[in-house]
């Protein structure tokens, strides 16, 4: 770009394309499965939307996070696809799963995002009903919402310092 500062609109798309890009990737390659993208809309509640998230921050010539937020089904089929494991429930080894999820998809955009010299943290994992997932007040994060044959999911993207 020739000026200083992208728009907003353009810095949207710059961020939000790659983790569009590597969720669909991560999920056909790792899963078998291909999301289908239902919704996008800037996050204007805390609470997340579904029983687990996965956090994982961002940081470098940019800083932010990326949140995949799934029910509870989508998430115990995680870790069924993934090492053909049963659970009833949410318990330690499918916070794994998700954990690992996240972070492929959190290293596929950032090799996408490569300009900005960008590190990735290791996965937090929240669950429970109405968890509330917090960003800084300088970030407004956008929503992706996806329906998929092992269940509804979403993903949280907030990035600041983008120039």
């Amino acid at each position: 770009m020739t000026t200083a500062i992208m728009s907003s609109a353009e810095l949207t798309a710059e961020y939000i394309n790659p983790v569009i890009t590597a969720t669909k990737s991560v999920f056909e390659t790792m899963l078998g499965c291909t999301p289908k993208r239902t919704g996008l809309h800037l996050k204007d509640a805390k609470a997340a939307p579904y029983a687990i998230s996965a956090v994982i921050g961002i940081s470098g010539r940019a800083a932010g996070t990326i949140v995949v937020s799934m029910t509870e089904q989508a998430a115990i089929a995680v870790l069924d696809r993934f090492l053909d494991i049963q659970a009833d429930e949410i318990n330690t080894e499918v916070c794994d799963a998700v954990g690992e999820l996240t972070n492929m998809i959190a290293g596929a955009a950032k090799a996408q995002l490569e300009r900005y010299e960008l590190s990735i943290s290791i996965p937090n994992i929240v669950s429970g009903p109405n968890h509330n997932i917090h960003y800084t007040s300088e970030v407004k994060p956008i929503c992706i919402v996806y329906e998929s044959e092992i269940g509804s999911f979403s993903i949280e993207v907030g990035f600041s310092n983008l120039k």
